[in-house]
């Protein structure tokens, strides 16, 4: 037969005994029975001494808490008057929020640059100031005398080492409820690539005015472009009319460059439409190509004339 050795005692948590402790300890117990049990005293609509919470060894040897009231458990400090952490039925975790959202929910309202969670640590370098982590900072939502909309951060995905930033990704608000937009640093926390409202990526540039800007050299395998304008192979039409080399010539006298072609002046001034030159240039090469054939005919009629003529010449003489 197995002997059961109950132990109980009250503690008094306060000088009005609002909450109290009721404690058995009990050996051999089994099954899934609290051995500390907690209640209220003093609330009005509970059975007097019915306990509303428990906690217990179980037979797993798993610590378990549960709440009888189905309210969760807070956790506060003797200095604090407010909850700092809350676990409710639902699993959801609270540090500083009473109403957690999210399985975990950090509810402090931070701003101005405060570290407002970490995700992960690493040692090197982790005693200097804020220390070496992933962390969340929060930042503002409204402007200031040094940030005004849109340029208004209000969260940054921090890389830091020996409590400088080194990399970051940065959360802008933008104009309103919507039209946010995101930044990324990398190095000294230097900003290097901007993702606009309007989608566009901007590399090494804060206003990117196409879906890429780059400001600085490109080095690519292959670059594939997809055509806006019409191929060339019109040239080739029997109807088309193809300008003669000496309207070239005068053309070209007159502006110094091809006609069609932008001057060095607009080029620098505006670039280049990589699709629409590159069409530019193969029309300009089949127009050279059939210029080439012409030429080719009239070389070749005049070598024959030539042959011709030496022909007649041996039976003249």
């Amino acid at each position: 037969m197995k002997t059961i050795y109950i132990l109980t005692f009250f503690l008094i948590f306060n000088k009005l005994g609002h909450s109290q402790i009721i404690n058995s300890l009990v050996d051999n117990a089994q099954g899934d029975f609290p051995n500390i049990y907690l209640y209220n005293g003093n609330a009005q609509t509970l059975i007097p001494n019915e306990h509303r919470a428990g906690i217990w060894l179980d037979n797993d040897g798993k610590l378990k808490f549960r709440s009888v009231t189905g309210n969760g458990f807070a956790f506060r400090s003797t200095s604090n008057t407010h909850d700092l952490a809350v676990l409710l039925e639902s699993g959801n975790l609270g540090l500083g929020t009473v109403i957690p959202r999210a399985k975990l929910d950090v509810g402090y309202h931070q701003s101005n640059g405060s570290l407002s969670s970490v995700l992960s640590r690493q040692s090197e370098g982790d005693n200097v100031s804020d220390g070496t982590f992933l962390g969340v900072r929060a930042y503002y939502t409204q402007p200031s005398q040094t940030v005004s909309f849109p340029n208004i951060k209000s969260f940054a995905l921090e890389h830091s080492f020996y409590g400088t930033t080194n990399s970051s990704i940065n959360f802008f608000r933008g104009l309103g409820i919507t039209g946010g937009f995101i930044s990324f640093t990398t190095n000294d926390n230097t900003e290097k690539m901007r993702l606009t409202t309007d989608g566009n990526l901007g590399i090494n540039t804060s206003n990117p005015d196409e879906k890429l800007t780059v400001k600085g050299k490109i080095h690519a395998e292959e670059v594939k472009v997809d055509l806006n304008v019409l191929g060339p192979d019109y040239v080739f039409e029997k109807d088309y009319q193809l300008t003669p080399l000496s309207e070239i010539q005068k053309y070209i006298q007159e502006n110094k460059h091809l006609p069609e072609v932008p001057s060095a002046k607009e080029m620098e001034k505006n670039g280049i439409n990589l699709s629409e030159m590159n069409m530019l240039l193969l029309k300009k090469v089949e127009e050279l190509t059939l210029h080439l054939i012409e030429k080719d005919k009239q070389i070749q009629y005049l070598l024959e004339r030539d042959k011709q003529i030496k022909g007649f010449k041996k039976i003249i003489y």
